[in-house]
């Protein structure tokens, strides 16, 4: 690259500024390439939200003490745990 043994100060400016210019070139490569990327997977959160149900609404009256103490007897008659039982709606009966 060089045939001197050293270099001039003009030579090791020019130097300097072209491995500023090289790192801070590629920093802006890797920001823009992480915009890309947030934007993408932004999207893809939405359409994927949109698509969810919203889950029902918990009927006034009812806590989730009480939620919980029926799922805990439910459990106990059935000899089950709670992850086996899916419980979609707690009403009184007539």
């Amino acid at each position: 690259m060089w045939t001197s043994t050293s270099m001039e100060v003009p030579e090791s400016l020019l130097l300097s500024v072209m491995g500023l210019c090289v790192v801070m070139s590629t920093l802006i490569a890797l920001a823009l390439v992480v915009l890309v990327f947030s934007r993408i997977m932004e999207s893809r959160n939405a359409s994927a939200s949109k698509a969810v149900s919203r889950p029902a609404p918990e009927p006034p009256g009812i806590s989730d003490e009480i939620c919980s103490i029926l799922l805990a007897v439910i459990c106990e008659e059935l000899h089950a745990t709670p992850e086996e039982i899916n419980v979609t709606s707690i009403r009184e009966l007539q």
